[in-house]
């Protein structure tokens, strides 16, 4: 064998060597053993992490007067715990009196004028038959002047009629006519004239003076400040001699209404659907990492995805943010915890998702 032909022998071997091996991996790959099964673990959902505020369950209010005026007093402080109907603030109430006065006078004039038109009334039966009978006397003295001028006609035989006589015995009947139809057209103007109108129009005036007076009333009234129900007073911002108006961007009183904290969660649209009513939730300060936990359970969910109902945003705070609201009402605080929730303390909140295939956690209330 020559030298020239083992580098073709090898590059064959070669060859023959990298085909079985590929041969080989194929049947290898293709009669493989079965890798065991993987154990079926379902894939953890995680908990739904978001903000939320204290608030109180029938939501904060603000209070104002109905209508812009002096403080005179301020009844309450800050903090302070009312009941339905106690004052909180006055007003100046001198112009408010004066316009009742003014109010209570008009009444008082409109029932005259009733009072009179109900007379009148009464005497419009008597004042018809008064001017009836003075058209019939007109009648009876121009038929008595007829005859007069007729019987002394008839005489002028006896005695000579003279011409001025006769013009004054004419002129006489004429205007005896002209009388008499004057009485007559006053007495058609005068059934023509419905008294019930005037009566009308005077009960339509004391009805509107009366609600004149009503309305004073009302303005006099709104002079004072009350709680509209059982709360407590935040935030006073209302002094004696200032001026409160209503539809001020300050309120003069922020009111939170009676009953339990609850924390209004602002949950992103992202994680729509994975919360639901009954779901356990905690909540803690956000600023207070190694703060007191506060446990609870979702009361509702909003079916509204909207805008952050805080509308002054706070540094950090992202604007353009679709969330949904869910009221988180908390457990009885256990025994023996000092520290209290307020109203607006910011939280950081932790929905717990249920276990796969597992329901959502009852409140405590209800297992």
């Amino acid at each position: 064998m020559s030298d020239g032909t083992r580098p073709a022998r090898f590059l064959t071997l070669l060859v023959i060597l990298l085909l079985l091996g590929s041969i080989g991996g194929v049947a290898w790959w293709l009669k493989r053993p079965a890798a065991p099964a993987a154990d079926a673990h379902p894939v953890e959902d995680p908990d739904v992490f978001c903000s939320g505020r204290v608030d109180a369950a029938g939501q904060v209010v603000a209070l104002e007067p109905g209508q812009a005026g002096r403080v005179t007093e301020v009844l309450v402080a800050e903090g302070d715990s009312v009941v339905k109907g106690q004052d909180i603030l006055r007003l100046d109430a001198a112009t408010a009196d004066a316009r009742v006065a003014q109010a209570e006078a008009a009444v008082e004039g409109a029932q005259v004028d009733l009072d009179s038109a109900l007379r009148d009334k009464e005497r419009v039966p008597k004042q018809l038959e008064a001017r009836a009978t003075l058209v019939a006397a007109a009648g009876a003295r121009v038929e008595a002047a007829r005859k007069a001028l007729q019987q002394r006609r008839e005489q002028q035989q006896l005695t000579p009629l003279g011409r001025a006589e006769g013009e004054a015995l004419d002129a006489q009947v004429r205007e005896l006519e002209l009388l008499e139809a004057a009485e007559r057209e006053q007495l058609e103007d005068l059934k023509k004239i419905d008294p019930e109108l005037r009566v009308r129009a005077a009960r339509a005036r004391l009805k509107a003076a009366g609600a004149d007076r009503l309305l004073a009333a009302k303005a006099r009234a709104e002079c004072v400040l009350a709680a509209p129900m059982d709360g407590v007073v935040l935030r006073l911002q209302a002094t004696p001699g200032g001026i409160v108006s209503p539809g001020s961007p300050f309120p003069a009183v922020t009111f939170a209404p009676a009953g339990p904290l609850v924390i209004r969660a602002e949950v992103d649209q992202e994680s729509l659907g994975r919360v639901a009513k009954g779901m356990r939730a905690e909540a803690q300060d956000e600023n207070r990492p190694d703060g007191p936990v506060w446990a609870g359970h979702v009361r509702n969910v909003s079916r509204w995805v909207a805008p952050r109902r805080t509308q002054v945003l706070e540094p950090g705070e992202i604007s353009d943010v679709r969330t949904v609201e869910c009221v988180i009402e908390l457990d009885p605080a256990p025994a023996g915890r000092g520290e209290a929730l307020v109203i607006g303390q910011r939280m950081r909140v932790r929905i717990v998702r249920p276990a796969a295939g597992a329901g959502p956690v009852p409140p405590k209330s209800a297992r």
